[in-house]
């Protein structure tokens, strides 16, 4: 039986998957050889009903690195310990593949510690048993009253963006029967993934575990996701939720006022056809943080003949073959573009006004192998295994390397010890990418401690852009546009056809460019001023109704990922909902004690991190150099806290 050939069988136990009846020893003994060790060992147990297989694994080790799945087993052992499985998976197979075994709470803590590669609190093995969804969709929306429909009309709930956090919350009203619309901007769902068409543009966390927990069926056909995968998925989601009929593309929310009498939002809508008022009874606002680009201003912009694009618009259209090139920025963005432009480009020019830490990734670019997607297939557990290991390889620990060490006397390159071996590692890796050129490592190799800035991820090919000889760096900085090109600040005169902004985006600026009115007529803009903030990133004093997903103080820097975030808040946002309609009560808003001391215990939190270091400035800060954007709750915190609203919290407004 070929690889691609098993017998579409489904039956019901553990999760879905495709048994592999009529599977081949030669297609066994295949999958068991690329299969991830881990993910592998757990499936055994699925299909045997027996943990002697972790019991041989012996001692294994966290995740080293996000992928990672090995367990740190010695190479002799795992030889030994596939050889196993290969046998397990063959007689299963031969008595027929009857249903799985579900393991009792004693037996999976076992598989859950063998997996993590230590003995995790009870609290998070919680979590991960959510996370891995055997007795389905933990997070699903239901009643605990009886509500009438007319009740239910009465809650009538605009989403502002039908990205993964819009289509997240439009998933729970769904299941709840509260009346919905989604607006959208653009002119399809994916929101970052819809616009951020760029050569080279591709997700930087593995996808298997960047998607949505409530579908399981996606095929991905590479470790990291290109954007054109990605986008894909954002419009079979919408389809296969059913979401498409609630979404109004190409249309804007202009503003929002909130009328204290009727406890309700006017909300006005911009599209094609003009604007329209129409009245909500809450907000979910969901544009996310990465959609306004941060276009920096340079001086003559106006003489540059050439053409001006910023990556997250960039045109379908635009050939740059051959062209000479400028490419403004090297954080992330420049990381994926360069490669690709380098390649086409007669010449590319990149300004660099401060080098960035990169850890070179070995799988960065990997294809999921023929035996993976085997696996993945039809073993029972592996996918979800999988998922959960890779959705968290840090198993929600504190990094060491990214605290800052009070006690630290080793220089300013670095903050710990933990950090400086950290820094250690990834010279090493970015020096091997650069190639034996001393003078280009002194100048891509940053001297502030690594995890001041976001840490970036890539397979190398942009530091072994510039062997090229089409390819220069210029550090000296953009002092002035001219007709065919850029002056630097040494005035060197570097041409240009195409000017790329590689810039990022306006990331503080929240929910610009809403007008958002609260009680008695105040502008969120201006509640807010440079510090914006959010209980749980979520609900704002004086602003009734009004819920926001990954809002302030929700960036998530060292663990997880963003669709994580947008269950917890899209579960905590229907809760609150689902107050207000059972307990007939009109507005609900964060008390402003609560919110305040939210605000400190966070910017208390936050101090001990690299971002909050000095060395560098990042979008993470306001203008005054706080750090604002991101999170520093372990996962486990903050799935807590926001599993269910606590009422005492809020102010509250009834019928």
């Amino acid at each position: 039986m070929s690889m691609d050939a098993a017998e579409n069988h489904i039956v019901p136990g553990l999760t879905d998957f495709q048994p592999p009846i009529g599977a081949g020893d030669a297609v066994i003994d295949y999958a068991v050889a690329e299969a991830g060790l881990m993910p592998l060992l757990m499936a055994v147990v699925h299909v045997t009903g027996s943990l002697d297989i972790l019991r041989e694994a012996g001692r294994t080790e966290r995740p080293q690195y996000s992928t990672d799945l090995s367990g740190s087993v010695p190479a002799e052992r795992a030889v030994a310990l596939r050889a196993q499985a290969a046998a397990a998976i063959k007689a299963w197979r031969d008595a027929g593949c009857p249903p799985p075994y579900k393991p009792g709470e004693a037996e999976l803590r076992l598989m859950i510690d063998t997996l993590a590669g230590q003995a995790l609190d009870t609290r998070y093995e919680e979590l991960l048993v959510e996370e891995l969804g055997f007795s389905g969709d933990a997070r699903d929306f239901h009643w605990d009253k009886s509500v009438a429909e007319a009740q239910k009309a009465r809650m009538p709930v605009v989403i502002v963006g039908a990205g993964l956090s819009g289509i997240a919350m439009a998933y729970r009203l769904k299941q709840a029967g509260l009346p919905f619309v989604i607006v959208e901007k653009n002119s399809g769902p994916g929101g970052t993934w819809f616009e951020n068409r760029f050569p080279g543009a591709r997700v930087d966390v593995p996808s298997h575990c960047y998607s949505f927990s409530f579908i399981r069926d996606q095929r991905w056909p590479e470790l990291f996701s290109a954007w054109p995968v990605l986008r894909q998925y954002f419009m079979d989601v919408v389809e296969k939720l059913g979401l498409a009929p609630h979404i109004r593309y190409g249309t804007e929310v202009v503003r929002a006022i909130f009328n204290e009498e009727a406890a309700d939002w006017s909300v006005t809508l911009r599209s094609a056809a003009g604007e329209e008022v129409q009245k909500f009874g809450a907000v979910v606002s969901a544009v996310g943080q990465l959609n306004r680009p941060l276009v920096p201003h340079i001086a003559g912009e106006e003489n540059f003949a050439g053409v001006r694009v910023h990556t997250s618009r960039w045109p379908e259209e635009l050939q740059y073959a051959g062209k000479k090139i400028i490419v403004i920025g090297t954080a992330a963005t420049a990381l994926q573009i360069v490669p690709e432009l380098a390649r086409e480009a007669s010449q590319l020019t990149v300004f660099q006004r401060s080098p960035t830490w990169v850890l070179v990734h070995p799988e960065y670019r990997r294809a999921i192998s023929k035996g993976e997607q085997w696996a993945i297939d039809h073993l029972p557990g592996y996918a979800r295994w999988y998922r959960v290991i890779l959705y968290n390889w840090a198993l929600d620990g504190t990094p060491a390397h990214m605290i800052i060490d009070p006690e630290w006397t080793g220089g300013p390159q670095a903050v710990s010890a933990a950090n400086d071996a950290s820094r250690i590692r990834l010279t090493v890796g970015m020096k091997a990418a650069i190639g034996d050129n001393p003078a280009l490592q002194e100048k891509l190799i940053p001297n502030y401690p690594p995890y001041v800035k976001r840490p970036n991820l890539g397979d190398g090919g942009f530091f072994r852009a510039f062997s090229q000889p089409n390819v220069h760096l210029c550090t000296d900085g953009a002092a002035r546009f001219v007709e065919n090109g850029i002056i630097d600040g040494t005035g060197v005169l570097h041409e240009a056809d195409i000017l790329v902004y590689a810039t990022g985006f306006r990331a503080l600026e929240y929910l610009a460019p809403m007008e958002i009115v609260g009680r008695g007529g105040q502008r969120i803009e201006e509640f807010w001023g440079d510090e914006p903030r959010a209980h749980l990133g979520i609900t704002v004093p004086h602003f009734p109704n009004l819920f926001l997903m990954y809002g302030p103080g929700t960036n998530l820097g060292f663990n997880g990922n963003l669709f994580f975030n947008a269950e917890c808040q899209a579960r905590y946002i229907s809760h609150c909902l689902q107050w207000m309609v059972e307990e007939n009560v009109r507005a609900i808003d964060v008390k402003p004690e609560v919110y305040a001391d939210y605000a400190g215990r966070m910017d208390e939190a936050l101090a001990r991190f690299t971002w909050s270091h000095g060395g560098a400035g990042s979008w993470y800060k306001n203008k005054s150099g706080k750090v604002i954007a991101n999170s520093p709750w372990p996962l486990l915190q903050y799935w807590e806290w926001t599993k269910t609203p606590d009422r005492a919290e809020f102010n509250v407004k009834a019928l």
